[in-house]
């Protein structure tokens, strides 16, 4: 499969809400790691849950505007 293959995923629109953003508790993780990044302290463990938790933050950025797309007529 390369990188331009498209995947659809069917999931229940009650369950979506769910998923478009990070709990409180997950995004207060990412902004504290954000500030420690930012200051060069950070491990590599706490890189890489860094990098997770922006791209699940990203994810669902795209989750929310492909629903919004869908709203519209």
């Amino acid at each position: 499969m390369s990188s331009v293959d498209a995947i659809t995923l069917t999931v229940p629109r009650t369950v979506l809400s769910d998923i478009v953003s990070l709990s409180a508790d997950l995004t207060d993780r990412m902004h504290a790691l954000l500030e420690r990044n930012t200051d060069g302290a950070l491990s590599t463990l706490e890189r890489e849950e860094l990098q997770t938790l922006v791209q699940m933050a990203e994810f669902g950025q795209i989750v929310s505007m492909a629903m919004g797309s869908q709203d519209k007529p």
